[in-house]
Order: C-alpha cells, then sequence, then structure tokens
C-alpha cells in the first residue's frame, strides 16, 4: 500500500504530532508499505528525499514553533503519478488543505487523525477575539475538517465523544499513537545525565516533559512543586521542553525562591528524554489539553509513576500506573507527597506504570491504522 502523510510539523523539530507521524512511518514501512510524508522545511539542514518532501516555511508571527508553509513544490507533479491507495492528514491547517485538495483531485480516501483541541491553543492567534474561539474551533478546525474526510483517527475514547458532540459524522476509530518499547529501553546512562544537568545523584526528580504554554498548565506545576519543596530540600523540578511560558516559569520560580531546584534544559532529542525519564522518580504531569500524551506514555515504560490532573487523554492513558486528581493544588501536592514518602505505595504504582506502558506497542497500533486504510481501499474500489 501507498501512503501520503501531510503534516504542519515532522523531525527535527520535537512535539507529539511529529513523534506520533514518525512512530507510524518507521511501523508502516516494517509491514512491508511505501510512505510518503509530506512536510515543512524546518531549518537550512533538512533536505527533501524520496520519502520525505518538504515544503518552504517560515515560523508563525505570533508564535515562533509553528510553521507557514507553502503549498507549493516542484514535488507536487509526481504526486498523481505514484497513485498513492491512501492520504492521511495529520493537521487541519496549511499542509491539511493541501492534502485534502489532492485527494479529491486524485479520488483517494482521506484519514484524519485529530491530535489537538484547537480550541486550547487559539489564544496563540491574538487578532481572533475570544469570544469567537470555540466557533473557529467547531466550525472549521474539528467538526467541518473531521467531515470532509472519510475517516477519523482519535487516540482517546474521551476525543471520541468530543467529536460526536461537536457533530463529526463521519466513521471515527479509536487508535492511540504506540511506543518503540525497545527504543525506549536503549536509553543513556541515568546518573551522567544527572551530573551533566547538575543534579545531586540522591535528589528525588519530579519531572515533565512538553511544551511549555499555559494550555500545559506549567504554572500551576512551579507553585506545585514549590508547596512541595517547603518541606523537602531533596526534590528537584526537570522541565523539558521550550514554549513561550519560559520565561513566566522563571520569573515565578525567582518569586517563590525555587530558581536553584529548577531543572530547565529546553528541548531534548529523544533518546536524552528517555534518560531524563530513566532518572527521574515521578512524573509530574497537570496539562488538561492532551488528547492522549504520548511522552506520558514513554515515562510510564520505563516504571515512573504519574500524577496527572483527571481530564481528557491523560484520564485515558493513566488508569493505572500512578493517580489522577481533581484541579487542586492541594490535592495535587498531596498526591506527589505519597508518592515520595511512601515506598510501598510508589513500588505499587511503579509497577502499574511499566505494565501500563507495554500496553502500546508501536506495532500493533500501526497494525489497526492499516486495517482502516484497507477498509477504506476496499470501498472506494467499490463505488
Amino acid at each position: 500500500m501507498k501512503i501520503a502523510i501531510f503534516t504542519d510539523t515532522y523531525l527535527p523539530q520535537i512535539n507529539g504530532v511529529a513523534i506520533s507521524t514518525h512512530t507510524f512511518a518507521k511501523e508502516f514501512e516494517k509491514l512491508g508499505h511505501q510512505v510518503v510524508i509530506i512536510g515543512p522545511k524546518v531549518d537550512k539542514k533538512t533536505r527533501s528525499t524520496g520519502k520525505i518532501w518538504r515544503f518552504k516555511s517560515m515560523p508563525f508571527p505570533f508564535q515562533k514553533e509553528y510553521r507557514i508553509i507553502s503549498p507549493l513544490s516542484r514535488k507536487l507533479r509526481f504526486f498523481g503519478r505514484l497513485k498513492f491507495d491512501i492520504v492521511h492528514i495529520q493537521t487541519p491547517f496549511f499542509m491539511g488543505h493541501l492534502g485534502q485538495y489532492l485527494a479529491w483531485k486524485h479520488n483517494i480516501p482521506m484519514v484524519h487523525t485529530y491530535h489537538t483541541f484547537w480550541a486550547e491553543y487559539l489564544h496563540y492567534f491574538p487578532l481572533l477575539p475570544k469570544r469567537f474561539r470555540h466557533a473557529v474551533d467547531l466550525l472549521l478546525l474539528s467538526k467541518k475538517f473531521c467531515n470532509r474526510c472519510e475517516h477519523v483517527v482519535v487516540p482517546t475514547d474521551d476525543i471520541f465523544h468530543k467529536l460526536t458532540e461537536y457533530g463529526v459524522t463521519v466513521p471515527i476509530s479509536v487508535i492511540p499513537t504506540g511506543i518503540n518499547l525497545e527504543q525506549i529501553q536503549a536509553h543513556g546512562d541515568p546518573v551522567a545525565f544527572l551530573l551533566q544537568y547538575v543534579i545531586p545523584v540522591d535528589a528525588k526528580v519530579l519531572i515533565f516533559v512538553g511544551r511549555l504554554g499555559q494550555e500545559k498548565n506549567v504554572t500551576f506545576l512551579v507553585n506545585a512543586f514549590a508547596e512541595i519543596a517547603k518541606t523537602r530540600s531533596n526534590v528537584v523540578l526537570l522541565m523539558i521542553g521550550d514554549g513561550p511560558e519560559r520565561d513566566s516559569i522563571r520569573r515565578v520560580a525567582t518569586q517563590l525562591g525555587i530558581t536553584s531546584r529548577l531543572v530547565m534544559p529546553g528541548y531534548l532529542p529523544h533518546r536524552d528524554v528517555f534518560t531524563a525519564y530513566a532518572a527521574s522518580d515521578i512524573i509530574a504531569f497537570p496539562s488538561k489539553t492532551e488528547t492522549q500524551g504520548l511522552s506520558l506514555l514513554e515515562g510510564l515504560s520505563l516504571g515512573k509513576p504519574a500524577v496527572c490532573i483527571n481530564e481528557l487523554g491523560v484520564r485515558y492513558i493513566l488508569s493505572k500506573g500512578g493517580f489522577l486528581t481533581d484541579d487542586s493544588l492541594t490535592i495535587y501536592t498531596e498526591k506527589i507527597k505519597e508518592l515520595l514518602d511512601n515506598p510501598e505505595v510508589y513500588k505499587i504504582k511503579s509497577l502499574e506504570a511499566v505494565e501500563r506502558g507495554h500496553e502500546f506497542s508501536a506495532a500493533e497500533m500501526a497494525k489497526r491504522a492499516i486495517e482502516v486504510y484497507t477498509n477504506l481501499v476496499k470501498t472506494a474500489k467499490t463505488k
């Protein structure tokens, strides 16, 4: 089967959509399928290849991590000749609309993975009044875009029900992004990682991996850590990632007197993220907007229990392996303290975390996606 994947973000960018796209593509190839990824050129070093078509792009004016992508490329002259069986769209923006256009033009079945609740990100579009954001998400980015496809993939049951409420009427399948357990287990030396970032080897490390944006509830996390640090001198907060709230986090940390116990290395290569998880003790992930929480799943697979707020995709992932709490600073910090102070509880939750992580094999999730593709191709041939 020949699969064309359209995305607004791809490696070397580091985020959930880029990692999900890469993971599925590699697993599809292992199953014997041909994959072409069509996405942005993000720096001078990245070049187009036969398997990855990179289009010119520029940073979004209000948020440099996002890209405005030109839909023009000489590569498109070859698109029709390649006789793709499936177009899989990862975004409702630039590359998403190009993918829909080419699918219609060449009569190719279309699948869309709904990765993001865009209503929670539209604050990065300051020209759009707040009162219109939900309507824009509902009418343009969710309902309308999804209903123009033949099939939609979502990572969790919660997202399935949310899209149904939005009025999405095309078939929806729940297929989470899987993780490559062998790759995760091949992490680096945890002690060397701690020494590199001047973290005491006997410290209790709370780790957050993700974009440093307000939608990730990062200020809540810093305040929670400050409460924990008042009575525990050996705890450190490791926040891996970058984003618009980075400077704000540092200012809050300074006000709370925890700067010396906050480590912010920025974005790290994927293998280094696995090493960071291995070097840490507890995943502190209070985001309330996740459709899945892929990085959370990676940490769980290494036996690191998590404390999360009981919302959306995180609720699905953390069915075991940690604690789900109300959106309360007091309750959230209490559960982290319980893991820090009770070795027996920590051991139980750690074993559960490993079990939960190992339930999400990348190979198995890819097979489920191929089944969706196969059924769509069969249906298209009978029309």
